[in-house]
């Protein structure tokens, strides 16, 4: 009979790979990648992880909840950022499980200089991450408030900020990069300022020459290893490649030039990245968006996808009133296989595989709503940074 460590070989990390995909949980796979070296090995994939990860959209990252500024009576200006639990959590997530039992710190008393989450401003959340700005030195910090850790950030160099984005790989849950897009003075072009967390400095990488600006409230979007920003007039985006540090601009199909979007990705591989996927939310249904570029510098569209209509279903749930037909559906992000949309004081989610409509409390929404919060994947024990086992 032929030793273990040499039919383990024999079989390859692809092999392995499609075995460990079909794991029914995240448990289970690390209990699978304890076993030897050639398992883990394997498992440590980035492209792997984040197929698990798409095959297990439940399971991780799991979605915790909405960060919410809080109000406070006595000083307007200085806000308390709050976790607004989604669901109750699972007892096989340690880290829900933490956060909901106040392992967590959303308060942000661990950031530098003490004063705690009133004293930086909130830029952007991704992957069990925040984005944050120093109102007095300026400087950033990416801050984890389940592990209550902090990566500081130096201020960027000098020029007319006008939009950031935090980019994390969910195959990788220790790697960050920031991109901070900045006016020259002199040239009105729009400049990509990028700092990684391995080289923890500002590099002025790129620049486009328009003078359109971005547009008013716009948010980072992610995909294919892209940032994305709405410019203003709602016609075109701007989109930073992480990957090659360049601008394109993109044109949007009329459909949604007025309404709001989020990016998603569909289907179970690698992200094809020809390919963007937009979700809106048009006439009370969800649709997506599918664009490539069609060989002459544009963008062809057509949408892919649309949904039954929410509008009976959500006039049941939110207090019926003329409201719901004056203020439109905002799509706030899609995170984790689940869209938020904000109407008003009212907030709502929707499962994207069985179309499950929630609501939130009104009374809750009246506060400052910032981005879906999930648990950063995948476990440390896994991580491909962590390269030593």
């Amino acid at each position: 009979m032929a030793p273990a460590a040499p039919v383990v070989l024999a079989l390859g990390d692809d092999l392995l790979r499609e075995v460990f995909v079909r794991l029914p949980t995240p448990a289970d796979l690390i209990r699978a990648t304890a076993a030897c070296k050639p398992f883990l090995r394997a498992a440590r994939s980035t492209p792997f992880l984040r197929r698990f990860r798409r095959h297990h959209p439940s399971a991780c990252p799991r979605l915790l909840g909405c960060p919410l500024l809080l109000p406070n009576p006595n000083r307007p200006s200085r806000r308390k950022l709050h976790l607004l639990p989604l669901s109750p959590p699972s007892s096989s997530s340690s880290a829900a499980a933490a956060a909901s039992g106040g392992g967590g710190d959303f308060a942000l008393s661990f950031l530098p200089g003490g004063g705690g989450g009133v004293a930086w401003e909130f830029l952007d959340c991704r992957n069990g991450r925040f984005l944050l700005k120093n109102k007095g030195s300026l400087e950033f910090a990416v801050a984890d408030p389940l592990s209550r850790r902090c990566v500081s950030l130096p201020a960027a160099p000098a020029g007319r900020v006008v939009g950031y984005g935090l980019f994390a790989d969910y195959g990788d849950s220790s790697e960050f990069r920031v991109v901070c897009l900045s006016r020259d003075a002199a040239s009105g072009e729009l400049r990509a300022l990028f700092l990684s967390s391995g080289e923890l400095s500002w590099a002025d990488v790129a620049g486009v020459a328009f003078q359109t600006d971005l547009a008013a409230g716009s948010r980072s979007m992610q995909a294919n290893r892209s940032l994305y920003w709405r410019l203003d007039g709602g016609e075109r985006m701007v989109a930073f490649s992480t990957a090659s540090m360049e601008f394109s601009l993109l044109d949007l199909p009329p459909d949604l030039r007025e309404l709001s979007f989020d990016t998603v990705h569909r289907g179970e591989e690698e992200e094809d990245a020809n390919v963007l996927h937009l979700l809106t939310m048009s006439g009370f249904r969800i649709e997506v968006w599918a664009g490539m570029a069609d060989g002459d510098g544009g963008m062809a569209w057509r949408r892919v996808e649309k949904s039954v209509r929410f509008h009976k279903v959500m006039m049941e749930m939110a207090n019926p009133s003329v409201q719901l037909y004056q203020h439109g559906l905002d799509v706030v992000r899609v995170a984790a296989g689940v869209v938020f949309l904000r109407q008003w004081n009212h907030l709502f989610s929707i499962d994207l595989e069985t179309m499950k409509l929630k609501v939130l409390p009104s009374k809750d929404c009246e506060a400052g709503l910032m981005y879906p919060y999930t648990i950063a994947w995948p476990p440390s024990f896994l991580n491909p940074a962590g390269r030593g086992a």
